[in-house]
């Protein structure tokens, strides 16, 4: 059972086991520096753009057996 955030009781507290240090949650400071996705150069809006190509490696490919 989750404990009540003792700086506002209706809130649940957040879970430690949930918390990411090197992503934690987005301040009201870092909201307002946000900028949306058509507010970005356009050369860099069309390189996110570009469709992502994923090669796998090798060793993560299964064994594949032809005799089976």
């Amino acid at each position: 059972m989750q404990k009540l955030n003792p700086e506002n009781p209706r809130v649940k507290a957040p879970d430690p086991e949930l918390i990411d240090e090197e992503n934690p949650e987005w301040t009201d400071e870092m909201f307002a520096r946000a900028v949306p996705f058509s507010g970005l150069p356009k050369e860099i809006q069309e390189l996110l753009s570009q469709p992502k190509i994923i090669k796998p490696d090798a060793e993560d490919q299964p064994a594949h057996d032809p005799a089976a």
